[in-house]
């Protein structure tokens, strides 16, 4: 809660669950946090809890996540919900290390969390077991997000759209990725499980 809460210029390591919590803002009027992680390097996180437990995590309205090195956890690097946070220069690998169906950047089954730019990270060498990693895996229908100016180097699924809408990929660089970007069609044609939160 609260706002314009910052965190940076930390090193975060050997941690049993989670890096850094930022929550704040609010959904229904749209009120930005102003909550901010910046500068910090997140690593061999996760130990205890293997799953769900992320480098960063972020939920509300309205937080930036820059210029944090976060590698070496067994799942998803950041973690995210909400509206209209801002995910840029940050570098993240060596993730998704002992799990599948992952994102090294993962959000999803709510297609009201829109407004989410993804730009100028470096997304590399990235594990995932059994059905694999993606670098950003947009999951069940989420909506309105944007991955600008990214890198993708030595990734599995790169950018991973799973059905919704409105989403732009545009000006990345994609190096020895299997496939770039896969965009498929759920909830399309059947009524998805999840709904709006």
């Amino acid at each position: 809660g609260g706002s314009a809460h910052e965190v940076s210029g930390c090193e975060l390591s050997e941690l049993g669950d989670a890096g850094i919590t930022l929550a704040g803002g609010d959904r229904a009027t749209l009120a930005p946090a102003h909550h901010v992680a910046v500068n910090n390097h997140v690593h061999r996180f996760a130990q205890w809890s293997r799953t769900y437990q992320a480098g960063i995590q972020v939920a509300g309205v309205g937080i930036r996540v820059a210029n944090n090195c976060i590698h070496d956890g067994p799942h998803t690097g950041i973690l995210l919900s909400g509206n209209e946070h801002l995910i840029e220069l940050n570098e993240l690998y060596r993730l998704c290390l002992d799990t599948g169906d992952v994102g090294a950047f993962y959000m999803g089954r709510d297609f009201t969390q829109q407004g989410i730019v993804i730009r100028h990270n470096f997304f590399h060498h990235l594990g995932g077991l059994g059905l694999g990693s993606m670098a950003v895996y947009l999951d069940d229908c989420t909506s309105g997000v944007t991955i600008f100016g990214n890198v993708f180097f030595r990734t599995q699924y790169a950018a991973f759209i799973g059905g919704g809408r409105d989403n732009t990929v545009e000006n990345n660089i994609f190096i020895d990725c299997q496939p770039a970007v896969h965009v498929d069609g759920r909830g399309a044609t059947t009524s998805p499980v999840w709904r709006a939160m």
